[in-house]
């Protein structure tokens, strides 16, 4: 017989299927022609992300923990920064491909790293990172000459770098992530507020911190080696 599954639910699948709702959610507000909304919900989804594994250091990893992991990320952002990208390009079957493949090199990217049991860092840049700077991407998109021309660009090297096999450390340093997480918080906060101006602001800063571990040749020693 099997188990009750109710029973297999650790506090951590609670958050982690919190951050599926958020991605489900994300794409609700993307057919409803709400896109920046649908793009803050990303970025509560990224604290969803990082505050599941937090809850599970504390509390036990479940046998659920690692699938569920990596299917919610695959809607928070695969999916949903996928059918943002579809919508917000528009240029016809081109928007297919370039989403598309996105989505596609982020679900290789998880499925890779469930079978490879890296510990000390990431092949190629996760999945989150790269939902991340997508949804960070078009909150900026006014700031953005040639807009759609960079996004395609931004698309393919993120896919790139998904599937690549550069090694990645894991960010762990408080001097690195708290201030990230103070201008994440502020940036979704804001937003509910009201304050158009200070989230593209703070968007540009989180933007501009996330691409320089993602692309910098010397992000190992910025960052550190994990």
């Amino acid at each position: 017989m099997g188990q009750n599954i109710l029973k297999l639910i650790k506090p951590a699948d609670i958050i982690t299927l919190v951050n599926a709702l958020l991605g489900f959610a994300s794409i609700m507000m993307t057919v409803r022609g709400q896109v920046d909304s649908a793009l803050v919900l990303i970025l509560i989804a990224v604290i969803a992300d990082g505050a599941d594994g937090a809850v599970a250091r504390y509390t036990g990893y479940g046998v659920l923990g690692a699938n569920l992991d990596s299917l919610a990320d695959v809607i928070a952002f695969g999916v949903a920064p996928a059918v943002i990208a579809f919508v917000i390009l528009d240029i016809g079957y081109l928007s297919w491909v370039f989403s598309g493949i996105f989505l596609v090199s982020g679900i290789l990217r998880l499925a890779r790293f469930n079978v490879a049991e890296k510990k000390d860092g990431f092949e190629g840049i996760p999945i989150t990172a790269g939902g991340f700077i997508v949804a960070l991407f078009l909150l900026i998109r006014d700031y953005i000459p040639y807009f759609v021309y960079v996004f395609v660009v931004l698309l393919v090297i993120l896919s790139l770098l998904m599937v690549s096999t550069i090694d990645y450390p894991k960010l762990k340093q408080p001097v690195i992530l708290a201030p990230m997480s103070i201008i994440l918080v502020f940036d979704i906060v804001v937003f509910y507020l009201g304050y158009p101006d200070l989230v593209k602001i703070a968007s540009l800063l989180l933007f501009i911190m996330i691409l320089a571990y993602v692309l910098s040749p010397l992000g190992r020693r910025a960052y550190g080696n994990q």
